[in-house]
């Protein structure tokens, strides 16, 4: 298996590149689990222009020049409330496959779910791992603790990782009547995924929205 470590970064350096018309540099895939280097990412983000947080609408393009589009994303019209299709498109307009954010089976966690365009093959993954789920309910009487003796040494903006769900997904695939694989492992804000299946520009688009 080829696989490949990237992270996605929306910091201020990651952004330092020019738009395409109708967007805004919106972060990078950066490769390796280092820093950002703005130098080398694997791709661009550009945010289209009118989209929001909860639904983008985005591109990605390569970093190399000349710079090209890598694929394009953007939530389907059948969308319902309880689940948000998206259609991605390459660099050629062809329809490559879909992403699909919504519920688990039992509605308690989200899911991911990540097909090719003929649905033959997909990967599935859920928000947070059960340990991790079962340590954040275990530890939530001790918050309100936790957040007093931040306010009494005066911070009055306690670190994001005091309230942090579980953030662990791995998607797991299915070809045929095989069996399962990880396609993708999402874990400390880094990702590892193997390049073969399904196309590594559908594993790119999948991380910028679980990364969003």
């Amino acid at each position: 298996m080829t696989e490949i470590k990237f992270c996605f970064s929306q910091d201020e350096s990651a952004k330092q590149f020019m738009a395409l018309p109708g967007s805004e540099a919106w972060g990078a895939l950066q490769p390796g689990m280092g820093r950002f280097d703005a130098a080398s990412p694997l791709a661009r983000v550009h945010r289209y222009s009118g989209s929001d947080n909860p639904e983008p609408a985005f591109a990605l393009t390569a970093a190399a020049e000349p710079a090209h589009t890598l694929c394009t994303v953007a939530p389907q019209a059948d969308s319902t409330p309880s689940q948000t299709v998206y259609a991605v498109h390459d660099g050629s307009g062809r329809f490559i496959g879909r992403i699909t954010h919504g519920r688990s089976p039992l509605g308690i966690r989200q899911a991911w779910r990540i097909e090719d365009a003929a649905r033959q093959c997909s990967a599935v993954a859920y928000k947070g791992n059960i340990r991790g789920w079962v340590a954040y309910w275990a530890g939530s009487p001790f918050w309100v603790i936790m957040a007093l003796v931040y306010l009494l040494n005066g911070d009055l903006h306690p670190s994001r990782s005091l309230w942090s769900k579980p953030h662990r997904a791995r998607w797991r695939m299915r070809a045929g009547s095989g069996p399962r694989k990880a396609a993708l492992d999402f874990q400390n804000g880094r990702y590892r995924a193997d390049a073969g299946v399904p196309d590594v520009n559908l594993i790119y688009a999948q991380a910028v929205l679980y990364g969003a």
